[in-house]
């Protein structure tokens, strides 16, 4: 018998999923922009490099499966504040520091918070709003990614003068102080229950079936999962592949500002759409769109339209970015929690290989990166029309 859970504000539920992703992709951005000096202070050779940016990976793949389990059995909001837990004692071992093996360990527990935020903070607040507001929110939600702004503006004015320990250290004391209102404002949204995946469109927490249930529902969630994975991978590379253009831009704080916020209308526009004509046909106009972008780009002779292209792009990427985290909830059961996250994070990680595979097509030279950017629109353009025949579980 289900408990009906209760309803705090919906702002709340929002802020209460906001405050872990800001400050998981602050500490994530961070950390590549400090990894010139990272590699000074421990004279850190280019296979160590690598290996660093492996755990990191890694680490996040592993946290949005191993913390999702867990957040489907034991609750989100329970597991939400264990991963706040991590990440801060992640972050404060990276500002201590003593060796090549620490760094790799105090990383590795970082990357594991921000695997994990994604998908419960997500999975939280999907489950306790309606459906308008779910994919409002979920665009909302992406601000989170601004994190990356701070880090960027933390580099540029702090770093000559604290030095990268004391960037570090610094967060210890705002997630402690976020912690304890985390964990204040999910005592207000009350106690999580159970029930059975499948039981109606009431959300549900711990409702994983054990054993030989437990396997119907993964291989009833196997196609639903490739099509999301597949829609964060391909997607995600079309922002990944955009640090090509970056480097075109005018080096300065307004270019690096605008650069970092111009995904938010693109977030808006995109639960715009989705509230009016569904996930697919958001996901098909971005691909439409993506590939005259592209298009454009490949036959223009305007001096500036690399450039363009690199502040266009995030404007378009903003709308599979902010369908995604209400999307993936919507369409799986009882592992919600760990298919949702884990599609998303493994995704991720694949789409980190797409600048490897264009360097080794030979398509970041002459321009041709725009061909590559074409054919991520066309895949994309497949997988809406996969996304509309999925069923809606939430």
């Amino acid at each position: 018998m289900a408990v009906a859970l209760q309803n705090p504000p919906s702002s709340r539920v929002y802020w209460t999923a906001l405050i872990g992703l800001l400050f998981d992709y602050y500490d994530l951005y961070l950390f590549i922009y400090l990894e010139k000096a990272l590699a000074g202070e421990f004279v850190l050779s280019q296979t160590a490099g690598n290996w660093l940016q492996f755990v990191g990976l890694a680490g996040v793949g592993v946290g949005a499966l191993g913390f999702g389990w867990l957040a489907d059995r034991w609750g989100r909001g329970r597991v939400m504040l264990i991963v706040f837990g991590v990440y801060g004692l992640g972050i404060g071992g990276l500002s201590l520091a003593w060796s090549f093996t620490s760094l790799a360990g105090f990383r590795l527990l970082a990357s594991l918070a921000l695997g994990a935020e994604w998908g419960i903070s997500h999975t939280f607040m999907a489950e306790r709003v309606d459906r308008p507001t779910r994919y409002r929110y979920a665009a909302l939600l992406q601000f989170a990614i601004l994190g990356g702004l701070l880090a960027a503006l933390a580099k540029i004015y702090l770093l000559p003068h604290w030095g990268w320990r004391l960037l570090f250290a610094a967060s210890v004391a705002p997630v402690a102080l976020l912690s304890l209102i985390r964990w204040r404002m999910l005592a207000d949204c009350g106690p999580e229950t159970g029930r059975p995946p499948g039981g109606g469109t009431t959300p549900g927490f711990a409702a994983v079936p054990p054993g030989f249930l437990a396997s119907i529902s993964l291989r009833r969630d196997a196609a639903p999962f490739a099509v999301c994975f597949a829609i964060a991978s391909v997607t995600i590379a079309s922002g990944t592949i955009n640090v090509f253009f970056a480097k075109d831009l005018p080096q300065g704080i307004v270019y690096t500002i605008f650069f970092w916020i111009n995904v938010v209308p693109g977030m808006l526009a995109g639960a715009w759409i989705v509230r009016r004509a569904g996930v697919g046909r958001a996901l098909t106009g971005y691909a439409v769109a993506l590939i005259a972008l592209s298009a454009w780009a490949w036959f223009s002779e305007w001096p500036l339209r690399t450039l363009a292209f690199a502040l266009v792009l995030p404007l378009l990427n903003g709308i599979p970015f902010g369908l995604m985290g209400a999307f993936f909830n919507e369409v799986f059961g009882g592992y919600r929690t760990m298919l949702s996250g884990s599609a998303f994070n493994l995704g991720r990680i694949a789409a980190g290989f797409s600048p490897f595979v264009l360097a080794l097509l030979g398509l970041h030279e002459h321009g041709r990166y725009f061909l590559f950017s074409a054919a991520m629109g066309a895949v994309v353009l497949v997988l809406g029309a996969a996304a509309r025949r999925l069923p809606v579980r939430l």
